[in-house]
Formats: C-alpha cells, structure tokens, sequence
C-alpha cells in the first residue's frame, strides 16, 4: 500500500458515512421530524456529498427513484477495495445476490398479497422481479455498510385480504423471510451434492461458486434479520399478528419508533445485533452446505 493509499481511505470513509447520513436526513419526516435545509449542517453535508451525487443523478434516476446514493456508496467502497488490495470480486458477488435476494422477496410479499385478495402491489407494478421497482436506497446502502438492510416496503391493503387485516398482514409478512430461506435452501443443494466447485481465482471477477455461496448466506441473514420484530421489518407484522388482543395493540404503539430502534439496534447494539442474526445464520449455514 502507498503512503497515500491509508489516508485517502479514510477520506473515502469519511464520504461513504457522509452520503448515508444524506439519505438519513430525507428519512426524519417519516419519523415525525422536520429538518430545514438551510440549517447550516445540512448546507455543509449537501455541499460536501452534491459534487459526487449530482453528476450521478444524470444516469441512476429509475421513474422517481433516485439511485445515486447507492450507487455513490458501492463505488467508494470498490475504489476503497483496491485502495487496499481487496479482491473486488466479493463486491461484486455481494451486490448480484443482492438484487436478487431483494426482488424474489418483494415479488413473494406483492404474490402471496394477489393470492389471499388484494391486488393493490399488483396494480402499482410490484408483482416482478425487477430490481428496481424493489430497491430501497437506505435499506440497500445499509446492506452494503454493515450486512443488514431491506427493501422498499410492498403496499398491501389489509383490509382487503380474505383472512382478515391482522392474520392477512401476518401471511403476507411471513412470505418474505420464507422465500429467502427457500432459495438459500435450493441453491444450497448443488453445493451440498459437489456440482458446483470453484473454478478459478481472480481479483476482478466472482467465479460462480462465490456467487452462489454469498447468495445463500445473504439470503439466510435477509430471512433472519427480516423475522426481528422490530418495524418496519415483517417479524413486526408477524408477531403482531399472532399476538392475542390486548397485548397486540399495545404491541403495535410500537411501530412508529421502529426505524429508530432499529438504526440504533444496527449501529450502537454491537454484539448483540450480531448474535442476533449471525448466530443463527452460522447455524444454519452449517446445516445446509
């Protein structure tokens, strides 16, 4: 490594966090707080992260879906790769388990939705594997940042399901994580039977066993970190679901903080998070390959 690869890393490192504290901020008005953008900070932060976003805005907005943080955080991680001398092969096979981790289960939400009587994902094109009608910036760049992440949530009209709201969004929750765990299982049995092997090594380039690999492993830690009760992720829907009335409703007062429990959850539980999720997954892992 040259003597200025170390610290042009870290200002990578400075900018990668800097572009998802920039998508946070368009997050607060879910959570009930109101940001101005001629506060000072926020002046400082669009000024430093827009000379790298906006010329990527010009080939990364999908319809009203702007891809350019994501984009942004995958590039500085791939230059900080080669800063290092990391293989970008894993990058790359990362980012293509990803998308299809993400797409089959979105298309299963919008599916099992169509199947037990509402067609609302349907009707606003969720009913696909395409990608980019799934993506969700915060939930992908997550992903990437620390393993963890989620998709763009699929509407679904509970009060149009045949089982009732409350069992109805509990199914249609359930079908996520079910459908991770299913391709993790397919495409884990060509592995366990010896037909794929890895064929070559580059730097550049993932060889299909380390393809499949990581797509079996993101799609168990996708099916596990999703079943945490914790909204907007299903395992909310779903233990709100099975919960008796009262103790469901005083459950569900606890939607709205979420996203905020789950962010702190991510970044400040440490350990915990990990045994949480990659615990499991190790075990399972291990079952299955």
């Amino acid at each position: 490594m040259g003597p200025l690869a170390l610290p042009l890393y870290y200002l990578l490192e400075v900018l990668k966090w800097l572009v998802l504290v920039r998508v946070l901020v368009t997050w607060l008005p879910m959570l009930g707080l109101h940001v101005s953008m001629y506060n000072p900070l926020i002046r400082i932060l669009c000024q430093v992260t827009d000379p790298l976003l906006i010329p990527l805005r010009r080939f990364s907005q999908v319809g009203n879906l702007d891809l350019s943080p994501l984009i942004a955080f995958f590039l500085i991680g791939l230059v900080q790769n080669f800063l290092l001398g990391r293989p970008l092969a894993q990058t790359l096979a990362f980012a293509i388990a990803l998308l299809v981790a993400f797409s089959v289960h979105e298309c299963a939400h919008a599916w099992t939705a169509l199947q037990m009587g509402d067609p609302t994902a349907y009707d606003q094109g969720r009913l696909t594997l395409d990608p980019r009608k799934h993506l969700d910036i915060l939930g992908a760049i997550m992903v990437l940042a620390v393993g963890f992440g989620w998709a763009k949530p699929v509407p679904v009209n509970p009060y149009r399901l045949r089982n009732g709201p409350k069992a109805g969004m509990a199914i249609v929750a359930l079908s996520g994580p079910l459908s991770n765990l299913a391709m993790a299982f397919v495409a884990a049995v060509p592995l366990k039977l010896g037909l794929i092997s890895p064929m070559f090594q580059s730097l550049y380039i993932p060889d299909p066993y380390q393809i499949v690999f990581t797509f079996i492993f993101l799609n168990v830690v996708l099916a596990i970190f999703n079943a945490l009760p914790i909204a907007p992720l299903d395992g909310f829907s779903i233990l709100y679901g099975v919960l008796p009335y009262p103790t469901s409703e005083s459950f569900k007062r606890l939607e709205p903080f979420g996203p905020v429990i789950l962010l702190m959850l991510v970044f400040l539980g440490g350990g915990l998070f990990s045994t949480l999720v990659m615990t499991p997954a190790r075990f399972i892992m291990g079952l299955i390959i």
